[in-house]
């Protein structure tokens, strides 16, 4: 039973609903008109909606479909209207903040790269790369934990440093290279102590060549130290704040 109005993103001006493909649990995308704006929708599944992988997966393709033809404002999953009378007065009322959020990224898209080093490389550089370190690991091999508990901390503790200040030279040297090929960037949170370097890009279009050449050009640069993961181009998720209040103000 439909608990709403799905919305996938909104777009400008008049965009035909074909080619959008199936949306959440395979139903049917249509394209809504209201206030000089396309809002792309569909009937939305029962609450709560789930953050499946399937869902999920699914709501990013519409987008993706979507972005092929226009510029695309990606709404957060799970953004459901009332109803159609609700989501054009909410369209309307709103209308200036989404024409801005639009100009903010008109023809661009974004790319998104994570860089990372190869497990346990990274340790073996540091320590066998820093004579004092290599020799306090070397004696600590030879004496019971119980009697160098201090010891290893402090070694814990100087490597940890080391490996701070190699991330921000290896995550500076990788930014150098990406960030002048984009408009804007974003920096994303990671919990992995291996990660350098997790962000999103805002590109132009006709420089998503420029934006591949020098990811190629890191990748030969780093070679097997690090792998980097390249993912794009993807709707401007990290380049667009919108309030899914709004709809819920126009109900």
């Amino acid at each position: 039973m439909s608990t709403g109005l799905y919305i996938y993103g909104i777009a400008p001006g008049a965009l035909p609903a074909e080619g959008l493909g199936p949306g959440l649990g395979g139903g049917e995308v249509t394209a809504l008109q209201a206030a000089g704006f396309t809002a792309l929708v569909g009937a939305a599944p029962p609450a709560p909606i789930e953050a499946t992988r399937r869902f999920m997966l699914a709501h990013t393709a519409v987008l993706e479909r979507a972005m092929r033809a226009t510029d695309i404002l990606p709404m957060r999953f799970g953004t459901v209207a009332p109803d159609e009378a609700a989501l054009h007065r909410c369209l309307a009322a709103h209308a200036p903040a989404f024409r801005e959020a639009l100009g903010g990224i008109a023809g661009h898209v974004e790319l998104g790269v994570k860089a990372q080093w190869h497990e346990g490389l990274i340790w073996r550089e540091i320590v066998e790369g820093d004579a004092e370190l290599r020799a306090l690991r070397d004696r600590l091999k030879t004496r019971p934990a119980q009697e160098t508990y201090y010891e290893r901390i402090e070694l814990g503790r100087r490597v940890e440093a080391a490996l701070a200040r190699r991330r921000e030279a290896d995550g500076a040297a990788i930014a150098a290279t990406l960030a002048p090929l984009a408009e804007r960037e974003m920096e994303l949170r990671s919990v992995e102590e291996d990660m350098i370097l997790s962000r999103a890009f805002l590109v132009r279009r006709e420089a998503e060549s420029q934006f591949d050449a020098g990811m190629e050009a890191l990748a030969q640069r780093f070679g097997e130290r690090v792998t980097f993961k390249y993912v794009g181009p993807v709707p401007p998720y990290n380049f667009v704040t919108l309030r899914a209040d709004w709809l819920s103000e126009a109900a």
